[in-house]
């Protein structure tokens, strides 16, 4: 697998693994709505509320999105920038910080799914692959990533994507990006995002797996076992929800009963 480091020579991003980076300059652009957006919020019929994610009092403000301030939220208000400054369209841009204390950030419009598990076309597929891949590329040697190969977005679910006529646009809900590694991360979004096993048993799922690993630009082993390794924790935190332990259980069966195809099919 090659990496691309890109945008480095554009934002002064050191190529030495677990260097650090100072905070990124913030746009032109940004600054502007900055200037306008941290005036006051006035009358409630303005704010939309957004419901689906895991934080309350988000809402919507025109082309802005406003949420509570989370324990960590500078270093993810820096990630964003970092990424507005490399070009990446793939996330909100931060926009500051509201007379309420709520970070704003852009709106990027489209449909976010309620729940995971839809059929997706293979240029979807692609499309995702492709912005995780991004992703892991702008982060490599960064701050973000902290010592370890890349930034890791912790969810990489269908519902954490903003999709138009269902292909992937943006990721959404950066709270709690942590460093890792590439390949933990691509698992999660092979397990999360393509979901295999809405295509069922055999080849159809195995297929959709190389498309979204041949879109990455992923080669090598260990890919699915450490699909299984996410699938398992995930199974684990379930005691008290018997219903939600029952569909982990199911997802845990379903890939230890195609490991084996998976493997093969990502080996070829």
């Amino acid at each position: 697998m090659t990496t691309s480091g890109c945008c480095r020579g554009q934002t002064g991003v050191p190529n030495g693994p677990g260097s650090r980076l100072s905070r990124p300059p913030i746009s032109r652009a940004s600054q502007a709505v900055r200037a306008c957006d941290n005036a006051a919020v006035n009358g409630a019929d303005q704010e939309l509320p957004l419901t689906g994610g895991h934080t309350p009092g988000v809402v919507r403000v025109g082309d802005t999105v406003r949420r509570p301030l989370q324990p960590g939220s500078d270093r993810i208000h820096r990630l964003l920038v970092h990424f507005e400054n490399c070009g990446f369209g793939g996330a909100p841009r931060f926009l500051g910080v509201d007379e309420r204390g709520r970070e704003i950030l852009s709106f990027i419009d489209g449909f976010a799914p309620p729940h995971n598990g839809f059929r997706l076309s293979e240029e979807g597929v692609r499309a995702g692959a492709r912005l995780v891949r991004r992703v892991h590329d702008l982060t490599e040697g960064t701050e973000f990533a902290a010592g370890s190969e890349v930034a890791c977005h912790p969810n990489l679910s269908q519902p954490n994507f903003i999709f138009r006529d269902m292909i992937p646009v943006a990721v959404i809900d950066w709270d709690g990006t942590h460093p890792g590694t590439r390949m933990h991360n691509l698992a999660d979004f092979l397990w999360a995002f393509v979901h295999p096993a809405v295509y069922g048993d055999g080849e159809p799922a195995a297929r959709m797996l190389r498309v979204a690993v041949g879109a990455y630009g992923w080669s090598g082993p260990g890919l699915v076992d450490a699909m299984l390794t996410i699938v398992r924790d995930f199974a684990t935190g379930f005691e008290d929800n018997p219903g939600a332990l029952d569909w982990a259980l199911a997802e845990l069966a379903y890939l230890e009963r195609n490991a084996d195809l998976f493997r093969s099919s990502l080996a070829t």
